[in-house]
């Protein structure tokens, strides 16, 4: 890379930061983002107001424990480690990065868009200053002769009535053409990879062309889908994303590769992908009795054979069983179409390795006596209903604690499942030791030592219950018409003596609330 041109990437760098940081907001006498960005944006983050939103934050548990004294070694030790970039980034732009971080205020956006040429992505980014002119122009001010001193050339040119700053990058072969240009519109600052992405948005500009994101049907399905009860106006933060639009310009960026693209788009559309027409959420601090409140929808059209149905629910009640502790630190609870999953996975495998030939290798495996004789459909699968719910705890006392967690897949038929554990455990090699408690049977599998020893709350799993030294047992029940599985199975012993006096998380006022 030339010396211009990595003295280019680092006030691009520069201008980005000032453009990434939080999201979107309304800006006080102008038009929202969302109706300044073109039809065509394919991915979109914002925060409504920044002021707000670190407000916010700073009163939520993440800003309190943040300034929590216990972490202060831990931060102190972060900002040892970027110490050496920080200043290097002060040095050369002139300003420290907290005076940089403090210009943004009111709305700030950042966005992918599609231009008019295949495969033209854009990042386009936005933020209202109003109220820091002085601080903004002085970083800008700043920014400027710095690419001045590095010989980094830019010329002004009128775009859509408004004085915009192109900056000239030196000539490279590339495949995503790059424009970079920026322009100040009265207290908002506005940066884009490419020129042609400013003309769009500025055409937009007092938010009443009638070819905004705003205007876009997904969009606004999914916006509509994320509002947040009770909250007035837009949602603290909100994105989007267009993934099957970002795969056609992706595919469509190189025309040489125009066949393999024709190919791919084929391949998805045979699983049903593309049938997958956004995802976006919303987010808001300090909703009434709660520190935050997300919301997240993913927006399909259903298809025959789709990729995408392995991941189908079904509506039903979620609520957590009585055996499920008040004590509980997580719990989770799905209605998993797992009869829907299964045909799709046989379908796609069926499409590649022709016609029935899933069901073949099933049947064929059942045959195989040293594997039980297990038919794997209808022996496991078609027992689960999909039902499912985990919850997980911690144990010990405050300088050695570990974690615990409970799986319940629930089932047809409890007593067809212990007859196939039977069969299961009675294979030549198999891994796991049988015992009873409390007269039922309990599986158990040990962990070798040092499997688990890369991830916190669980290098310490069950205190002296594995057969050899340094191993972790997991353990493996059929009770409450479920199949449960625990990691440490401690805590399947605490469901199979019963709740006793321990509050159950479903009467809980916490839970309740």
């Amino acid at each position: 890379m030339s010396f211009p041109l990595r003295a280019a990437a680092r006030w691009l760098i520069c201008l980005a930061v000032l453009t990434v940081g939080t999201g979107l907001a309304r800006a006080q006498d102008n038009a929202p983002n969302v109706r300044r960005l073109p039809k065509n944006t394919v991915a979109y983050f914002s925060v409504r107001s920044v002021a707000d939103f670190k407000a916010r934050f700073g009163e939520s548990m993440y800003g309190r424990m943040l300034r929590d004294p216990a972490l202060h070694p831990i931060i102190e030790e972060v900002h040892g480690k970027l110490s050496d970039g920080l200043k290097q980034f002060e040095s050369e732009a002139g300003f420290s990065m907290e005076e940089l971080m403090s210009v943004p205020q009111g709305e700030m956006s950042v966005a992918v868009t599609l231009g008019p040429n295949a495969g033209q992505f854009a990042v386009a980014a936005f933020v209202d200053f109003t109220g820091k002119e002085e601080s903004f122009q002085k970083a800008l001010g700043r920014m400027n002769r710095g690419m001045d001193e590095q010989g980094v050339k830019r010329v002004e040119e009128e775009v859509e009535g408004s004085t915009a700053v192109l900056i000239q990058l030196p000539e490279m072969p590339q495949t995503v053409k790059v424009a970079p240009a920026y322009c100040v519109k009265g207290n908002t600052f506005v940066f884009v990879s490419h020129v042609d992405a400013l003309r769009s948005i500025l055409t937009r500009w007092d938010g009443q062309h009638s070819e905004t994101l705003a205007d876009n049907d997904v969009f606004q399905y999914i916006t509509d889908r994320c509002r947040v009860e009770g909250v007035e106006g837009s949602s603290l933060a909100a994105w989007f994303v267009d993934p099957m639009s970002i795969v056609r310009g992706a595919l469509s960026v190189d025309p040489q590769m125009a066949f393999q693209a024709a190919m791919a788009m084929g391949i998805v559309q045979q699983v049903g992908v593309d049938k997958l027409k956004g995802m976006g959420g919303t987010m808001d601090l300090g909703q009434g009795d709660f520190d935050s409140v997300g919301h997240t929808f993913v927006y399909m059209e259903p298809a025959p054979r789709s990729v995408l149905n392995i991941a189908q629910f079904d509506e039903g009640a979620l609520g957590p069983p009585s055996w499920v502790s008040a004590e509980a630190t997580a719990f989770s609870s799905t209605r998993w179409n797992i009869e829907k999953a299964y045909a799709t996975v046989e379908s796609l495998v069926d499409m590649f390795r022709g016609p029935g030939s899933t069901a073949k290798a099933l049947d064929e495996f059942s045959q195989n006596a040293e594997t039980g004789r297990i038919h794997v459909k209808r022996d496991l699968i078609d027992q689960f209903t999909g039902n499912m719910q985990s919850f997980s705890d911690q144990v010990g006392d405050a300088g050695a604690t570990r974690d615990r967690m409970l799986f319940g897949l629930e089932l047809r038929n409890p007593n067809a499942m212990k007859g196939v554990l039977a069969r299961i455990a009675g294979i030549e090699g198999f891994p796991g030791t049988q015992r009873e408690f409390q007269g039922e049977t309990i599986y158990e599998f040990s962990l070798p030592a040092g499997m688990l020893e890369n991830i916190p709350g669980l290098t310490a799993l069950q205190d002296g219950a594995a057969a050899a030294e340094g191993e972790s047992t997991m353990g493996l029940w059929i009770a409450e018409g479920r199949m449960l599985f625990a990691i440490d199975v401690t805590i399947l012993e605490q469901v199979m003596r019963g709740p006793g006096e321990r509050e159950s998380l479903s009467e809980s006022a916490v839970y309740k609330r």
